[in-house]
């Protein structure tokens, strides 16, 4: 059976009718993608079928892959985003189903089917969307048709991934807010590079949650922070270890430091405040970069243009982060004029073999070169990459191709 051919609860219905009146009961899990629904909003109706075409068929590969073949697998509703495994009699047919045995295929479904959702979104999603699993027995009733018995089934199902999720994001919150109180943080420094001589710029401090704080992973880390607002908190943390950790890297090199718009309205990070932080750290301010996304810049232009006199009166200097990502704010990045810019790596990307990746990077390179700022080219993963960029003009880059984060020990 592929995913595309997959039968609706409608069409499956007189056989689990059968199945439920013969062995009283029937463990249900329910899978549901609905939230993509919102891709046919964004990009249409084709988008959208064809997301849903590719989940249909994840669906059905785990189903022959992980369940067991008298594992019931179907459509909820036709052309719809949500599933419904019913599972089949176990190995002692007498035995009845727990909420033990339909828990357990929950884990196995969210398990398989997390490495196909990033594939089944492309390119519509940036992320893969998190699937809500619900979990429910139906239980016969000879007074009830069997698809009241079912529907019930599936909307405890419903409402129990509601309240999963809920509980699942509460705990992502106390794990921030432990990490966060608790410092617990790992930085990274990750060395910039001239392409051509490649001796150190700097080096760009990158942050993770500790091990064991389930948010090892930095897109895991500060897409958790945003959705709880925490984003501040966990920036300003960020720096400061940035800072602390720094003692190691040559005193030559640059330190450049991510920031949010936030940062430079932060009491820390200006005043005595940020003087003794330095001097703590010992780090001289004109090796600090603060660097801000290229999509910052533009939403607060505003802001960054009032105050980024105060920054490099000390002898900071800035960077835009991922130019070319998808904005159209050059004329703003030409106004503040960065010392650095630089190019994302989606541009970066296999430049060697994308005629129109170069000709976007030799405008970045035209562009900053004519406000005098130097550019650097982020994710390099190859040398016939560098090889482009050098001929493009690119000054510096960066990249495990140039150099991998090296974790620092942290300081007290």
């Amino acid at each position: 059976m592929t995913g595309a051919t997959l039968p609706t609860l409608h069409e499956r219905l007189p056989d689990l009718a059968a199945m439920l009146a013969e062995r009283g009961s029937l463990g249900v899990v329910l899978i549901d993608a609905s939230s993509l629904d919102e891709v046919e909003e964004d990009y249409g109706q084709e988008a959208r079928d064809r997301v849903r075409e590719r989940l249909t068929q994840a669906v059905g590969e785990v189903r022959e892959r992980e369940l067991r073949q008298l594992d019931n697998v179907c459509q909820e509703a036709p052309g719809g985003l949500s599933f419904v495994v019913v599972l089949g009699p176990k190995r002692r047919r007498n035995s009845p189903v727990t909420m033990a045995d339909v828990r357990q295929v929950r884990q196995r479904l969210l398990a398989a089917l997390g490495p196909a959702l990033p594939r089944a979104v492309f390119p519509y999603r940036k992320s893969a969307p998190k699937l809500d699993v619900g979990v429910a027995i139906a239980l016969h009733n000879p007074l009830l048709r069997p698809e009241r018995v079912l529907a019930r089934a599936l909307d405890t199902a419903r409402r129990g991934s509601a309240h999963q999720r809920e509980a699942d994001e509460l705990a992502q919150l106390d794990r921030l807010h432990d990490l966060i109180a608790g410092e617990r943080v790992v930085t990274a420094y990750q060395p910039i590079v001239g392409l051509v001589d490649r001796q150190p710029l700097g080096y760009e401090a990158l942050t993770r949650g500790a091990r064991g704080s389930g948010l090892e992973a930095a897109d895991e880390l500060f897409g958790t922070a945003e959705s709880h607002h925490l984003l501040v908190e966990l920036d300003r943390l960020c720096r400061m270890r940035a800072l602390l950790n720094s003692g190691k890297l040559p005193t030559q090199t640059k330190l450049f430091v991510n920031t949010l718009p936030a940062t430079i309205r932060d009491p820390g990070f200006r005043g005595r405040t940020l003087i003794d932080s330095l001097e703590k750290a010992r780090v001289s301010p004109h090796r600090i970069v603060i660097e801000i996304t290229e999509r910052l810049v533009i939403e607060n232009y505003a802001l960054f243009q009032e105050t980024t006199a105060y920054f490099t009166d000390l002898g900071m200097s800035f960077a835009v982060d991922d130019v070319g990502a998808g904005y159209s704010g050059l004329e703003a990045i030409a106004r503040l004029k960065p010392a650095y810019l630089k190019i994302d790596m989606g541009l970066v990307r296999d430049v060697h073999v994308s005629q129109v990746n170069r000709e976007m990077v030799k405008a970045i390179v035209s562009l900053g070169h004519g406000i005098g700022a130097k550019v650097i080219g982020e994710g390099i993963h190859s040398e016939e990459e560098t090889i482009s960029l050098v001929a493009a003009g690119v000054d510096y880059g960066q990249g495990f191709h140039l150099g991998r984060p090296i974790v620092a020990e942290v300081q007290p």
